[in-house]
């Protein structure tokens, strides 16, 4: 059986080390869209340094997508690469994060799940500083064509976005290299965003951009245009990956604003498919 949930759930994945400087910061945040407009005065403190801003989508580099790559082919996930795609994405932030820094983050696989055509593996990570935690991150990764091995979905409840005419529409127009530029300061070296044979091999037609690369640029504009782009004020971040972006198009934002949060589904315009579903920023 390729996804053996006794093995994986009893798994136990190595604490991982991991660093971060103001200059990947900066490349972090430009990759995202941060000074899109270089006229933009109050995008050049996520920018220009000293002490860049930290956009809290962030945090989800700092347990490296190789740790997560690591487990992929080892006993319990006898899967290939080719088959994972990133189903869901949850940050809390617990503190602020520093412009640099070193943070140990343990991670453990809490749940596998079947979905017939699909199987579900939810990582969940603690990362800390100085035996303080500064964020939490759940990712859940699917591999398609591994279902099948009997472990029924738990019901979860989200939020979802009212069937009403958005409050805000937003739009962001990726760039042709924006999942090169990403990679450099995510780490995130899935050769799914960058070699286009691995690309068709996958079922893509050229290479697709990263999910948090698309998570990271909404984002960055609803904390400009929902929080005074000041992201110290969000606690937490989640969405549903829920299509491919081609690089080069154009993200459409369309964004509600509730009492403690705002929620936003994100199209693709060119192919007007949501990509991101329920997209949720919470306020502090």
């Amino acid at each position: 059986m390729p996804i053996n949930p006794d093995i994986l759930l009893n798994k136990e994945l190595d604490e991982v080390e991991g660093s971060w400087s103001e200059e990947r910061v900066i490349l972090y945040n430009i990759a995202v869209g941060s000074s899109e407009d270089p006229l933009n005065k109050s995008d050049l403190e996520f920018t220009v340094g000293p002490n860049p801003k930290v956009i809290p989508s962030f945090a989800a580099c700092i347990y490296p997508m190789e740790s997560v790559f690591s487990i992929i082919g080892s006993e319990g996930l006898e899967v290939s690469l080719t088959s994972l795609l990133h189903g869901e994405q949850k940050i809390t932030i617990h503190k602020d994060i520093p412009s640099s820094g070193k943070a140990i983050t343990k991670a453990k696989i809490t749940a596998v799940e079947d979905y017939r055509k699909f199987g579900s593996v939810t990582i969940e990570s603690d990362s800390y500083m100085d035996n303080e935690k500064i964020a939490t991150s759940e990712s859940v990764m699917l591999f398609i064509g591994e279902g099948g091995f009997g472990v029924k979905p738990q019901k979860k409840e989200k939020l979802t976005a009212p069937k009403t005419d958005p409050d805000k529409i937003l739009e962001y127009k990726t760039l042709d290299n924006q999942a090169i530029l990403y990679r450099i300061p995510s780490g995130d070296n899935n050769p799914l965003h960058v070699d286009p044979d691995f690309a068709k091999v996958a079922g893509f037609e050229k290479p697709i951009l990263h999910g948090l690369c698309t998570y990271g640029i909404a984002c960055k504009k609803l904390v400009e245009s929902e929080f005074d782009n000041d992201p110290t004020r969000v606690s937490e971040i989640s969405a549903r990956f829920s299509g491919p972006v081609t690089p080069g198009n154009t993200l459409v934002i369309n964004a509600w604003s509730e009492d403690s949060h705002t929620i936003a589904n994100v199209i693709e315009k060119e192919t007007d498919t949501v990509v991101l579903k329920d997209f949720v920023l919470k306020s502090r």
